[in-house]
């Protein structure tokens, strides 16, 4: 039980952040999912603005562009506040 309570310890931060082995597969995780829905917002997004004034391509395009630049940003803001840690 010791030994137990010891690394549990070990493994906590000054802020009380449990970290370990497994902080970049959580922040991979995240990323990914933050991408996905991006992405596919963007082009849900479009497509319904498409099929409501039947301009087909269009918004699908402007949608999916907006979905991918939301991403990007997703992308700098976790690693601009991952730098800081």
């Amino acid at each position: 039980m010791r030994a137990t309570r010891g690394r549990a310890s070990e493994q906590m931060s000054d802020d009380g952040d449990r970290r370990g082995a497994n902080a970049p597969w959580g922040i991979a995780f995240d990323l990914g999912l933050r991408l996905g829905i991006s992405v596919i917002l963007g082009l849900g997004g479009g497509l319904v603005v498409d099929n409501w004034l039947g301009t087909l391509p269009l918004f699908t395009l402007i949608g999916v562009v907006l979905g991918i630049g939301a991403a990007m940003y997703t992308i700098w803001d976790v690693a601009r506040s991952a730098m800081r840690r």
